[in-house]
């Protein structure tokens, strides 16, 4: 049977809304949180009626089971996810201006922050020690051990700040991206304002989203508004791939018709990247994307779970190899793999319906699935002298 969670009796459910480190604010966001000590994760989701719902998750079992709702924004919440370090402080920004730290065993918010103005806020990521949102143009650095006003990142971007995400390696390291199709990187140990941005990567198209991939995260998979998908080097700012017509892509590769992009996910165990797509009827696919190659893995679907509606976020849990998905249904589904199924670090292979209990992961030629991902691999390590863009070039 399936194992859905669905929203509180007490109040009608309301649609899941996107929020997750992006402007567009159709599709649903997750965010995920785990302790070493608990057996339980929590699971947070954003939804239309500008509240935050809280699960957890029993990572024995992989049911799922609502905990409480976060409510206090009056417009569209625009990111989510937990304070590392801390699993049970969510973090909200939204475009009522507010940047929301919320304590999940009260339900109670114990810091409110906000940019000067209080502007609204498209974007924000955090840390254990800096928390970082974007306005139209601008980004603002909080340090969340003190609340104190870091710094202002201004004029380095000339639309809304679409995306945020500190590295994953190197917290120093600030990455943004934003409608006017840049995506920026910041070296906040630097003092000096003209010296803090490090290099900008021209996308050529207003950025969505984008995210960190390969065995050192050295690698950029960004997402434009116009489903676009293109493959960077961070440390050379060029491209390595581009995609302009990926959802056709997609659709010849599946052999059914893919309706929209949801988001990638880099699996550390296989070190592959996989990208996730929908369709209007519920579908959800998966598909390994390379350098040099497009190839459809799984499908997911089942009537019982998400039926003729749009999934709009989902959730990767590699230690588990189980996905959740989010829909305008109102249901978030868990997903596991079929017994015998799926190589390491793998999707839920073959997966037909959500299930409440995933297994282990089956035996696989680890190694040649490894081996699958080497087109990512650069025959001879390019260091690009100066920045593809400067915040000179671009005044200019």
């Amino acid at each position: 049977t399936p194992s859905a969670a669905a929203s509180p009796r007490a109040r009608p459910s309301a649609r899941m809304s996107r929020t997750a480190l992006a402007h567009c604010r159709s599709a649903s966001s997750l965010s995920s949180s785990s302790s070493s000590s608990s057996p339980l994760s929590l699971v947070a989701s954003s939804s239309s009626d500008q509240t935050v719902k809280v699960h957890s998750l029993d990572v024995k079992d992989g049911s799922m089971s609502y905990l409480l709702e976060l409510k206090g924004h009056t417009k569209p919440i625009t990111s989510v996810g937990f304070v590392p370090g801390q699993p049970k402080v969510v973090y909200t920004s939204s475009l009522d201006g507010t940047f929301a730290f919320w304590d999940t065993d009260t339900g109670k918010p114990v810091k409110m922050l906000s940019a000067p103005g209080k502007k609204p806020l498209h974007s924000a990521t955090c840390t254990g020690k800096a928390a970082a949102a974007g306005t139209e143009e601008d980004v603002f650095i909080w340090d969340t051990r003190t609340w104190k006003a870091l710094r202002k990142l201004d004029e380095f971007h000339t639309d809304e700040v679409t995306c945020l995400q500190f590295h994953p390696n190197n917290e120093a390291m600030l990455f943004s991206s934003g409608g006017d199709g840049m995506i920026n990187q910041y070296d906040l140990n630097q003092t000096d304002e003209d010296e803090v941005l490090e290099a900008t990567i021209n996308c050529e198209q207003p950025v969505n989203s984008f995210g960190f991939f390969g065995k050192k995260m050295e690698y950029i998979y960004a997402f434009s508004t116009m489903e676009e998908v293109a493959l960077f080097d961070i440390d050379s700012a060029t491209a390595l791939a581009t995609f302009p017509d990926i959802r056709s892509d997609l659709s010849k590769s599946a052999r059914t018709e893919i309706s929209y992009l949801i988001n990638c996910h880099y699996s550390r165990k296989s070190e592959r990247l996989f990208i996730c797509s929908g369709s209007t009827k519920g579908g959800f696919l998966v598909s390994h994307l390379s350098k040099n190659n497009l190839e459809s893995v799984v499908g997911l679907q089942d009537f019982t779970a998400h039926s003729d509606t749009v999934v709009r976020d989902f959730l990767w849990l590699d230690d588990l190899d189980t996905i959740i998905t989010a829909g305008e249904d109102s249901k978030m589904c868990v997903w596991g793999p079929k017994t015998g199924g799926g190589a390491p670090g793998g999707p839920p292979s073959g997966a037909s319906a959500p299930v409440a209990k995933p297994s282990r992961p089956s035996p696989g030629n680890g190694r040649q699935e490894r081996g699958r991902f080497n087109p990512y691999g650069r025959k001879g390590k390019h260091r690009s002298g100066r920045p593809a863009r400067m915040r000179e070039e671009k005044r200019g």
